[in-house]
C-alpha cells in the first residue's frame, strides 16, 4: 500500500482502463442473415440424420409412415385413371405395402438398456 501512494493514479482511471478494449466483433449484414438461415435449417432436419459439413450432399429420410402415405396416394390416383390396368398395379402396390409392413415389424424389436450406452 505505501509503494502504491506514490503512483499518481486515479481511481477512475481503474476503473475506465477497459473501456475501449472490444470484447465482441461485429457482424456485418450477410453474416447475420447466413446464422439466421443456419439456425432455421438446423431447427428444420434432425441432427442425427444430416451430415452438416457438406449441406449439397443432404438426402431426405423417407419413413414408412411416409411410403405408407404415398402407396394410398397412388392408389387413389389409378382409381381416378381410365384406361390401366387396375389388377397388376394394385397387385405392385399391395406387395409394397407387404415390404413396409415388415420392415415396420423388424424396427419394433425391444432395445436392450446397453443400446443406448
Amino acid at each position: 500500500m505505501n509503494k502504491l501512494q506514490n503512483i499518481e493514479v486515479q481511481f477512475e482511471d481503474y476503473v475506465t482502463c477497459d473501456e475501449g478494449l472490444a470484447t465482441t466483433g461485429t457482424l456485418t449484414d450477410a453474416e447475420i442473415i447466413d446464422t439466421v438461415n443456419q439456425i432455421i435449417y438446423d431447427d428444420e432436419v434432425d441432427e442425427n440424420d444430416v451430415d452438416h459439413t457438406d449441406p449439397a450432399s443432404f438426402e431426405p429420410t423417407i419413413t414408412n409412415k411416409k411410403a405408407r402415405a404415398a402407396i394410398d396416394t397412388l392408389r387413389t390416383y389409378v382409381e381416378t385413371c381410365d384406361g390401366m390396368e387396375d389388377h397388376v398395379i394394385f397387385g405392385s402396390l399391395f406387395e409394397l405395402e407387404k415390404i413396409i409392413d415388415e420392415k415396420s415389424a423388424n424396427s419394433l424389436n425391444q432395445k436392450k438398456i446397453v443400446d443406448f450406452f
